[in-house]
């Protein structure tokens, strides 16, 4: 199963990302590209417990997360977000779109050599950090197959 952890999984996600444009279209979903690159680097700073969210109240996290990381599904189209990720959108950013691109790639790769990763996932449940690695690859590749890439 691919994950951050994979040197050659970090480097294809990497580069997947910053071959994102600015104008790419969605091809399901509300959000533009520089509000996904921002998304993301929202998400990474939950996962690297810089960025607070509160619990979704849904599924059992067990099973959540047996689907969301191990079954081999792919997540659906159209999955919600956090009440403050969708806040964190809306946020004033004066970066450009190259920035906030290079900044998702950014805390990416934090994540991925972090040794001081939140306990819990939102939706989730308790987190190791072999499933924030799966996380965080699974993330990133959601939105970018969103965009085509």
């Amino acid at each position: 199963m691919k994950s951050l952890a994979s040197v050659e999984v970090l480097s294809e996600t990497r580069g997947r990302l910053r071959c994102l444009a600015a104008d790419d279209r969605a091809l399901w979903g509300r959000m533009t590209a520089a509000q996904m690159a921002r998304h993301l680097s929202c998400a990474y700073d939950v996962a690297l417990g810089e960025r607070k969210v509160a619990p979704l109240k849904r599924m059992s996290p067990m099973l959540m997360k047996w689907g969301g990381l191990r079954s081999g599904l792919r997540w659906p189209k159209n999955l919600a977000t956090t009440p403050e990720l969708e806040l964190a959108l809306k946020e004033e950013s004066t970066a450009t779109f190259e920035e906030s691109v290079e900044l998702a790639v950014a805390k990416m790769e934090a994540v991925a050599s972090s040794v001081r990763l939140a306990p819990r996932h939102p939706m989730f449940g308790p987190m190791s950090g072999a499933d924030w690695m799966r996380w965080g690859y699974l993330h990133a590749d959601h939105h970018l197959r969103q965009f085509g890439r």
